[in-house]
Parts: C-alpha cells; structure tokens; sequence
C-alpha cells in the first residue's frame, strides 16, 4: 500500500504555548511519528505532519481530515481546521477551509 504524508492546519483562537502543545501530543495519537509545532510567524496556528498508508491520494487526504478531526475532538482549548493536505513525491491534494 502506498505511503503518502499529510499536513494539517488548525487554527486556536489565541497563541499557544509549549504547555497546550505538550498537553495536545500526549492525547493525540502518541504512538504515532508526527511532527507537531506552532507556525513561526503565528503563535496561534498549529501544523502537524504524519506518514500514512492509503490506497489512494483521496483516501489519505481523508485520513487527514481524520486526523484534523481528532485534533479538534480531543485538544483542551478551541481549535479550527484550516488547511488538509496529502501528498506523494508526484502529486499533491489540498482541502482548504477558505479558498
């Protein structure tokens, strides 16, 4: 089955710190190997990225709305879905929440 790599953007409501970034990681698939870390520019956007198996480039990017979904449901403070993405080394398939 083919690996692709997803990339999620939420947005909450104020800046976040290394605390709510700490809390998030431990309750959001933590035997997973994923990057999560807040946008250089702005504190308050949250990015994360994770390798996944899918049987195509759709149903990844639907495992990144999953995911995306996840983040929302489980985090402690208010968080909205900005952007989903998956990818391969040719293709790419964005979902965004405003075009």
């Amino acid at each position: 089955m083919p690996t692709f790599s997803l990339y999620v953007a939420l947005r909450a409501e104020r800046p976040l710190d290394e605390n709510a970034l700490d809390e998030l990681s431990l309750v959001l698939r933590p035997d997973d190997e994923r990057c999560m870390w807040r946008d250089e520019r702005d504190g308050a956007l949250l990015r994360m990225s994770v390798d996944c198996s899918a049987g195509d480039l759709e149903t990844a990017l639907d495992s990144g709305h999953d995911l995306a979904q996840e983040a929302v449901d489980l985090s402690s403070f208010a968080l909205t879905v900005e952007e989903v993405a998956a990818m391969d080394d040719e293709r790419q398939l964005v979902w965004r929440a405003r075009p």
